[in-house]
């Protein structure tokens, strides 16, 4: 699904799942929509330096950790090639908007990366059919 060298640069986790930095985020969306997936949303991780697992409450500046998700849900009667580019879109917005410099401390050490949750037509329409 992804080039060979965009997974390589990944952080994979336990389950599978993969994460990336801002700029490959970035490369992954529109590999996503070319392939007609819907990006139903996505949440940040935080590896810190030398671990193995990621957490999802990334440490502030100011204030408690904090947890950056984002979920586009689709419009009824949404064409699916519609809801394609607009999950893309909001996925950008997010990948660009968060985390801010100003949130992150300044001796934060590891990794912020950018988890995508993905689905085709199909995939989706079952997941449709298993919530009714």
């Amino acid at each position: 699904m992804f080039p060979s060298d965009l997974i390589h640069r990944s952080f994979q986790a336990s389950n599978g799942e993969l994460a990336w930095s801002r700029e490959d985020a970035r490369l992954a969306v529109p590999i996503l929509v070319r392939q007609q997936r819907a990006i139903l949303g996505g949440e940040l991780w935080w590896v810190p330096d030398g671990a193995g697992e990621w957490t999802g409450l990334i440490p502030q500046r100011q204030g408690p950790d904090a947890v950056y998700p984002w979920e586009t849900t689709r419009a009824a009667g949404e064409d699916w090639s519609t809801f394609v580019l607009r999950c893309a879109g909001d996925s950008l917005k997010a990948i660009g908007r968060w985390p801010a410099a100003e949130d992150l401390p300044t001796d934060l050490r590891g990794r912020v990366l950018y988890n995508l949750t993905w689905v085709s037509e199909s995939e989706y329409r079952e997941l449709r059919a298993d919530a009714v």
